[in-house]
């Protein structure tokens, strides 16, 4: 099919006259290089057991209270429970096990009206598992990781399954990421630090030590790799994330420097800090009820793929809640 002719005029004087929005931010240094936009395919890659799937679940849930954004994870590696605990201590800043039964049971209820989960019990084609994704009606889908799918492993089926991704993209308006791992290259010794503070530790991968080749990141809009040194005894409980792609930096976003990654402290799991800064902090929900919830002004929704949407958090505030079994403590504002 041919386009029409002046059917992107629109954006151009929109684009001129400073019209377009940039991606979403979430209220930290982040924001410098990382945002979220529509319609976009995105790849994370980071060595195994360093946490990926565990600080993208912290990002989708900062995006989720901020922005009311809606997710469907595929995680075939990673149990639901399992991530929802996680979600839970980060939601609240609380250790799960210093929850009570009605949080615990409030908060499960609240996380999942945004987060939908597909089954891991079966093995999924990859037109399979984006049918799913479209049923969910979400508006970020997650792959976790892309070896777990039922395909093919060789060059040509690499692109074609990233090839089918970026439709799927196209057509529905919904952000994909997916999770990789690092070939066999990446975990010898010439990826060992070999001197200084972290002498012997592992090296992050470079994107092209991607397993299945140059494809995805050819393939991708934003790339960007996750790291940590899971054997050293502080910096253990730090993980950095380099950003090694972003397409459109006229909306956000942008490289991190040579050997200067962005740095997120585990902060007990409750959630990340970025430079001192909890993103979460703001949207989490009130556990004392000494004082009157404070009354704040409306806040203008965002846009996401023509949509007008307020965050969960102000959707909540902003409400009476009828019907509701949510207590004070347990509702986000």
């Amino acid at each position: 099919m041919i386009t029409q002719e002046g059917d992107c005029l629109q954006y151009l004087l929109d684009y001129k006259d400073g019209k377009i929005k940039d991606g979403l931010k979430i209220g930290c240094h982040l924001d410098e290089y990382i945002r979220f936009k529509p319609n976009q395919l995105n790849i994370i890659l980071g060595h195994d057991n360093v946490g990926k799937t565990y600080w993208i679940n912290w990002y989708f849930l900062t995006l989720a209270l901020q922005h009311n954004l809606k997710f469907c994870i595929w995680s075939g590696e990673n149990k639901k429970a399992t991530i929802l605990r996680d979600l839970l201590q980060m939601y609240y800043g609380i250790k799960f096990k210093d929850l009570t039964y009605q949080q615990i049971t409030s908060g499960t209820t609240i996380i999942e009206q945004q987060f939908k989960f597909i089954s891991n019990k079966n093995l999924y084609k990859p037109n399979e598992l984006l049918k799913l994704f479209e049923e969910s009606e979400c508006n970020v889908a997650l792959i976790d990781p892309f070896t777990g799918l039922d395909r093919q492993m060789d060059f040509q089926s690499n692109y074609n399954f990233l090839n089918t991704c970026r439709d799927f993209c196209n057509k529905f308006g919904v952000t994909i990421y997916i999770n990789t791992h690092p070939n066999s290259e990446s975990g010898r010794s010439a990826n060992i630090y070999q001197e200084g503070d972290y002498k012997g530790h592992l090296k992050a991968p470079l994107k092209d030590h991607i397993e299945g080749g140059k494809a995805f990141s050819n393939r991708c809009d934003d790339l960007f790799v996750i790291h940590r040194l899971v054997k050293h005894e502080t910096m253990k409980y730090v993980t950095w994330v380099n950003v090694e792609k972003v397409k459109d930096m006229d909306t956000g976003g942008k490289h991190t420097a040579l050997n200067d990654p962005i740095m997120f402290d585990f902060n007990s799991g409750l959630g990340f800090k970025v430079n001192g800064v909890d993103p979460l902090q703001n949207v989490r929900p009130k556990i004392s009820n000494s004082f009157p919830a404070k009354q704040l002004p409306l806040n203008q929704p965002d846009i996401v793929n023509g949509k007008e949407l307020l965050s969960f958090s102000e959707k909540l505030k902003q409400s009476n809640l009828p019907n509701s079994n949510l207590t004070n403590s347990d509702v986000p504002f």
